[in-house]
C-alpha cells in the first residue's frame, strides 16, 4: 500500500497521475476500447437477438401456462358440474324406483285381493257343488232304501211290529251311512 502510495505521490510531481508503465496505460485503453466497440459493433445484435428470444420464450410459457390453468379451472367447473348432475340424476333415479315399487305394491295388493276373491268364490261353489252331490247322491240312496222297504213290505204284511221294525232298520242304515 506505501508502494502505491509513493508511486502516486512520484507521479503527481511529474504531471502523472496514472501509476505505472504510461504506454502499458495507453495501449491498454486502446485495447480495451476496441474490444467495446468490437462488441458493440458485432457482439450486442447476436446478444440482443438472444436476449429478446428468451423474454419472448418466457413469455409464451407464461401465456401457455395461463392458457392450460384456465382450461384446467374449466375441466375443474365441468367435472364440479358434472357431480351436481349425477346428484341430481341419482336424486330422480331413487324418486322414480320409489313410484315405481308403489305402483308394483298397489298392482301385486290388487292382484291378491283379486285372487283371493276368485278362491273365496271357487271354494264357495266347490262347496255348493258338493252340497248338491251329496243331496244327490242321499236322495238316491233314501230311493234305494224305500224302494227296498216297499219290496219287503210287499214281501211281508204289515202289522204294527213289521212295520216299527221297518223304521227301525232304515234308521239304523241312515245313521251307518252318514
Amino acid at each position: 500500500m506505501n508502494f502505491l502510495l509513493a508511486s502516486a505521490t512520484e507521479h503527481a510531481e511529474n504531471g502523472f497521475i496514472i501509476p505505472g508503465d504510461t504506454n502499458e496505460v495507453i495501449w491498454g485503453t486502446i485495447s480495451f476500447t476496441l474490444i467495446v466497440v468490437l462488441f458493440l459493433w458485432k457482439g450486442l445484435g447476436p446478444v440482443k437477438v438472444m436476449w429478446n428470444g428468451r423474454i419472448d420464450r418466457i413469455r409464451n410459457e407464461v401465456t401457455s401456462a395461463a392458457d392450460t390453468r384456465a382450461a384446467a379451472e374449466a375441466k375443474l367447473a365441468e367435472v364440479e358440474s358434472n357431480i351436481a348432475n349425477a346428484a341430481d340424476e341419482r336424486q330422480r333415479i331413487i324418486a322414480g324406483a320409489r313410484a315405481d315399487a308403489q305402483t308394483v305394491k298397489a298392482q301385486i295388493i290388487a292382484r291378491a285381493g283379486t285372487d283371493a276373491a276368485d278362491l273365496k268364490a271357487r271354494g264357495l261353489a266347490d262347496a255348493e257343488a258338493a252340497k248338491l252331490q251329496a243331496t244327490s247322491d242321499l236322495q238316491a240312496e233314501i230311493g234305494v232304501l224305500a224302494l227296498g222297504a216297499a219290496e219287503k213290505v210287499v214281501a211281508n204284511s204289515l202289522d204294527a211290529a213289521t212295520q216299527t221294525e221297518l223304521i227301525e232298520n232304515y234308521i239304523d242304515r241312515v245313521e251307518a251311512g252318514s
